[in-house]
C-alpha cells in the first residue's frame, strides 16, 4: 500500500510548502502539487481556503513550475504530479505548460474538471512528452464509462471514494469495496483512492477494498496549520 499526498503550492507560503514537501517525501510515493485557482470546484473548504490564500499571495503557474523544479530535483525518489483545474493551464498554453512541466521534472497531471471528450490536446501533449494524465472516476460513473476513461488514463486511475468535495469525513465501508471491485473489472491500472482520508483505519480500508494508493490532502493542511512540519511528519508516519 502506497501513499499519494497533496499540498497547495504557496500555502501558507512557499517556504511552508517546502517544509510540507520535506515531511511528505519521507513516506510518499506520489506527491500532488496543486496550482492555486480561484474556483476549485472539486475541493472542500480546507483546500479551497488554501487556494485562495496562495492566490492572494501571488502564486501563479510560473511560480508553481519553478517550485516544482526545485522539489523534483531534491526528491528524485518521489513522483510529482501537478493537480490543477484546466483554466490556469489553458491560460498558460497547453503545449507550453506540458513542455515546461516535463522540464520541471513533473511525471503527470490530475485535472478534475477536464473531461475525456475535451482532453484531446492535453493527452496528445502528454504522449509527446512521455507524461501521464490521470483521469478521475466516481461511484456513480457507469462501468462502460469507467472502461473508456481508464483506457485514456496514464500511470494510474483516481477513484473518488464518495460524491461531493474533498476534506469531509468518508465512511470507507462495503460500498467502497463494491466500487473498487467494479473499477478493477474495467482496468488493470493501479487505483488511487481519495476524498476524506485522515487516519490509518482509512488507509487500511482502502487497501482491503483493493486500492493501491491512499490519497491524503486536506488532513495534511489541517495538520500543518495546527503544528507545522512536525505535525505533518507525525500524520504521515501514523498513516
Amino acid at each position: 500500500m502506497k501513499l499519494m499526498t497533496h499540498t497547495v503550492v504557496g500555502f501558507p507560503s512557499l517556504a511552508a510548502s517546502s517544509e510540507i514537501i520535506d515531511a511528505l517525501a519521507k513516506k510518499s510515493s506520489i506527491i500532488e502539487l496543486q496550482i492555486p485557482f480561484s474556483d476549485p470546484t472539486a475541493d472542500g473548504p480546507v483546500i479551497a481556503a488554501a487556494n485562495e490564500a496562495a492566490r492572494k499571495a501571488g502564486i501563479d503557474t510560473h511560480i508553481a513550475l519553478d517550485f516544482a523544479e526545485k522539489v523534483t530535483a531534491k526528491y528524485p525518489q518521489v513522483d510529482f504530479y501537478f493537480m490543477s483545474y484546466f483554466n490556469p493551464i489553458l491560460h498558460y498554453g497547453i503545449a507550453d505548460f506540458v513542455e515546461a512541466s516535463e522540464k520541471a521534472g513533473i511525471h503527470g497531471f490530475i485535472i478534475p474538471d477536464l473531461p475525456l471528450e475535451e482532453a484531446g490536446e492535453m493527452l496528445a501533449e502528454c504522449k509527446k512528452h512521455g507524461l501521464n494524465f490521470v483521469f478521475v472516476v466516481a461511484p456513480n460513473t457507469p462501468s462502460p464509462r469507467i472502461k473508456q476513461i481508464a483506457a485514456a488514463s496514464g500511470g494510474l486511475l483516481y477513484c473518488v471514494a464518495r460524491l461531493g468535495v474533498t476534506g469531509s469525513k468518508t465512511s470507507f465501508g462495503s460500498e467502497l469495496k463494491t466500487f473498487i471491485s467494479r473499477v478493477k473489472k474495467q482496468t488493470k491500472l493501479p487505483l488511487a483512492v481519495g476524498f476524506g482520508v485522515s487516519e490509518k483505519a482509512d488507509v487500511e480500508a482502502i487497501q482491503n477494498a483493493g486500492g493501491e494508493f491512499a490519497v491524503v490532502g486536506s488532513e495534511i493542511l489541517r495538520s500543518y496549520e495546527k503544528g507545522g512540519k512536525e505535525a505533518v511528519i507525525a500524520l504521515v508516519a501514523g498513516l
